[in-house]
């Protein structure tokens, strides 16, 4: 991986300032609930502390005996069917001592006028409506016995029927006003809606079934607040616009709802639902973003009733068992975060003695979170905004950076690359006056190929040093065997003679072909240049090769048009001539020379192939260097390396180049010379 990429992978780690601040608005979100939980609770206490003490005896005394009344939304049809009230489940229920008959009793408010809705479950096999046709005595008939106590007095009423539908009962004692109602009967027993007066305080209720007359046995069930036919308990009607409710109203914190319930849970008050401004909807953005900032174990609110008659909640229940409850839920749809607290009311008495307490009841808090979900949402959106635009200066800065340093490594790389030539020369380096650790790196190199250069010029000038120095030793040494020959020796001794002078033609033969190579790398700047078509002087070249080599198979390959190049002719002729040599003493008397010239692009090919040879496993480059010759120990004549090397030279005169390589399946080995076309 590049060092750009490098540094572009380290820029990731910058992501962890996000991640940090996503969970720093957590805490803080967290911290806000808790807050908010804590303010929201000290506001119940208050509550509690404030209430008056004629609702705390109200509250009291009320344990067991109200009928809670729901607010309806809109009036009931008296149909008998329950479909339309809300919180069904929310009931009293009566059952007779025998547990065969049970009364579920409801009550609701429409504006001014009350009404109930009663569902009698008799697991007997005779229907009330059917019992009643055989008896007209109302001490005698099945159905509900009802009685109500207002300021006009107090009345009962006994609703029976024969047969399903409306109803219009009058009071018993001919006196009062008539009550509408509506009677359904179902396969568990039947159903009854009644319509009472606006003024009525409380109720007295039950049901009463058939009486069994049997041979010595005699009984009839009752189920609700009746002692036989005749008035037991009262239960008390609580209207949710009473003193109690408009206190709460005015007591409660801004934004909140506040309930007062009795120590079985039924609502007594209810300061009645908060009206939203609405200024603070979310988009769905902000919502999905604060549904995963807030706590995932919240768990979702329920859609909860407008007017609930009774909270059966773990808050509530910890509340009304004398320990202060909370409870955190979220609206799946808008996001929005409800806090709820209970906290319980004890008997005056005893919470002012500090005395063992009862608990008669509690204060129910419920509060939307609206400060909470914009807070949070502005330092969630303020803290993104930040730490992005942080994230994408560090990248773009670590990406310049790196791209700078990369730079600057890849100018250093070409500069070495390129900074020793062929001759050995080296250039300047960049990056030297700088001064980090590139500027040691270029200095140091610099320093390394000065010192490479130096030992290269040493040895492109060790053979010409040793060549004219060798000379004279070479011309002594010949002479005095020379003269030693014209003398009479015995046999032996011309034997060492012969061996002395095969030793001082290898000598000088050494000297000769390093001659040679100075001389030729002199010439160069001496030599004499012209414009010709190659493939001309490759056909007398290729003429006077097959004349001295009669015996060998000399072929010529040329394009079919001219190839013009601007060269020094005698230094190309040289250099194909000791290729040519090469191939022939490389190769048998029976294989074929192949020399051929072609073009390719801006540059004509020279090639110079022979079969029967292979060029070793290793690097075909070194084939070219001065002094370094690759041959069989064991072949015959002179082999110092040197004319590969010249070969070099003549093709970097002409800005060219020169390669060796091996023929596919092993058909020979071919030399190609590249010049340059004019």
């Amino acid at each position: 991986m590049r060092l750009r990429n490098q540094l572009l992978a380290l820029s990731l780690l910058t992501l962890l300032l996000p991640w940090s601040g996503w969970k720093l608005v957590q805490e803080l979100e967290n911290f806000l609930r808790e807050a908010e939980e804590t303010a929201l609770l000290a506001s119940a206490r208050m509550v509690t502390r404030v209430l008056p003490p004629q609702y705390q005896s109200e509250l009291e005394l009320a344990r067991g005996q109200i009928l809670p009344l729901r607010q309806l939304t809109a009036e009931p049809v008296l149909d008998g069917y329950v479909s339309d009230w809300p919180e069904f489940d929310q009931r009293l229920t009566f059952e007779s001592p025998e547990e065969d008959l049970k009364l579920d009793l409801l009550a609701g408010r429409y504006r001014k006028h009350y009404y109930l809705a009663l569902k009698v479950s008799d697991p007997g096999n005779i229907a009330a409506t059917t019992f009643n046709t055989g008896t007209s005595d109302p001490a005698e008939r099945a159905g509900v016995i009802l009685y109500l106590q207002s300021k006009r007095g107090q009345f009962s009423y006994m609703i029976s029927t024969e047969a399903p539908g409306p109803l219009t009962v009058n009071s018993q004692r001919d006196r009062g006003i008539r009550l509408e109602a509506a009677w359904v009967d179902d396969a568990e027993g039947y159903t009854l809606e009644i319509s009472l007066p606006g003024d009525v305080e409380r109720v007295g209720i039950g049901a009463v079934a058939p009486a069994f007359t049997m041979p010595g046995v005699s009984r009839e069930r009752y189920a609700g607040t009746l002692h036989g036919r005749q008035q037991g308990g009262w239960l008390e009607l609580v209207s949710r616009d009473d003193a109690v409710a408009q206190w709460l109203a005015k007591t409660a914190p801004e934004n909140s709802r506040a309930w007062l319930v009795q120590a079985d849970g039924w609502v007594m008050a209810d300061s009645g639902p908060v009206r939203s401004a609405g200024s603070s909807e979310l988009t769905w953005a902000e919502r999905m973003v604060y549904q995963a900032v807030a706590d995932s174990d919240m768990p979702p609110r329920e859609r909860p009733a407008t007017w609930p008659v009774r909270f059966e909640g773990a808050a509530a229940a910890d509340a009304l068992r004398g320990m202060d409850g909370t409870l955190w839920n979220q609206d799946i749809e808008s996001a929005a975060v409800y806090n709820f607290v209970a906290v319980p009311v004890f008997t005056q008495e005893n919470s002012s003695t500090g005395g063992n307490s009862e608990v008669i009841g509690a204060v129910l808090l419920e509060t939307r979170s609206e400060g909470l979900l914009l807070m949070t949402n502005r330092a969630l959106g303020r803290f993104a905004l930040i730490a992005l635009l942080l994230v994408a200066v560090l990248t773009a800065g670590l990406w310049l950076f790196a791209s700078r340093l990369s730079r600057r490594v890849q100018r250093l790389s070409r500069a070495v690359s390129h900074a020793m030539d062929s001759s050995g020369q080296v250039s300047g380096l960049p990056l030297t006056a700088s001064g980090d650790e590139l500027g040691d790196l270029a200095r140091n190199t610099q320093k390394l190929l000065k010192a490479v250069a130096e030992h290269t010029g040493y040895l492109q000038k060790l053979a010409g040093r040793l060549s004219h120095e060798l000379k004279t030793p070479i011309a002594i040494t010949r002479s005095s065997l020379d003269n030693l020959a014209s003398q009479g020796l015995d046999q032996p001794a011309q034997q060492f003679l012969a061996r002395a002078q095969e030793g001082l033609d290898r000598q000088a033969a050494i000297v000769a072909a390093m001659s040679e190579a100075q001389r030729l790398e002199e010439s160069v700047k001496t030599t004499d240049w012209d414009t010709l078509d190659l493939g001309e002087m490759l056909g007398h070249c290729t003429d006077a090769y097959r004349s001295v080599n009669p015996q060998r198979t000399i072929n010529l390959s040329l394009p079919d048009d001219p190839c013009m190049a601007h060269c020094a002719p005698d230094l190309v002729a040289q250099a194909l001539d000791k290729l040519v040599d090469n191939a022939i003493s490389l190769s048998g008397e029976d294989c074929a020379i192949d020399i051929s010239l072609r073009r390719e692009g801006t540059d004509c090919l020279i090639s110079v192939a022979n079969t029967g040879t292979r060029l070793p496993d290793v690097v075909h480059e070194r084939l070219f260097d001065s002094l370094v010759s690759l041959r069989d120990k064991r072949a015959g004549g002179q082999h110092l390396g040197l004319g590969l090397h010249i070969v070099r030279l003549v093709a970097e005169v002409h800005d060219g180049s020169v390669s060796a390589r091996n023929l596919a399946g092993d058909r020979g080995v071919e030399f190609t010379i590249y010049l340059p076309v004019s």
